[in-house]
């Protein structure tokens, strides 16, 4: 099947709802792609942010560390830290 035939995905990547921190996440398609091994396709994908660089600076503003997915780098969990970053910096900033 090709990402074009796929009626669940788009480019290979479900919809997967609004998480209440990270916002519109994705999944990947379990019809286009393998299961990941790791997180066994429990890895979310956020929607709203440009590269890694910029979700870890916006998590930390929020009191947070993303743990993700050794193999997928999908977010399975979230922990919450003792130190806040008052500023996040935009990603044209790096």
């Amino acid at each position: 099947m090709t990402d074009d035939d796929c009626q669940f995905c788009i480019e290979a990547n479900m919809p997967a709802g609004i998480h209440d921190v990270l916002g519109p996440v994705y999944r990947p398609c379990p019809e286009c792609l393998p299961i990941c091994g790791g997180c066994a396709g429990d890895g979310l994908f956020p929607s709203d942010f440009t590269c890694l660089t910029c979700f870890r600076n916006r998590m930390a503003a929020v009191g947070l560390i993303p743990v993700l997915c050794a193999h997928c780098l999908g977010v399975i969990d979230l922990y919450p830290t003792p130190h806040r970053r008052p500023e996040v910096t935009g990603h044209d900033q790096h």
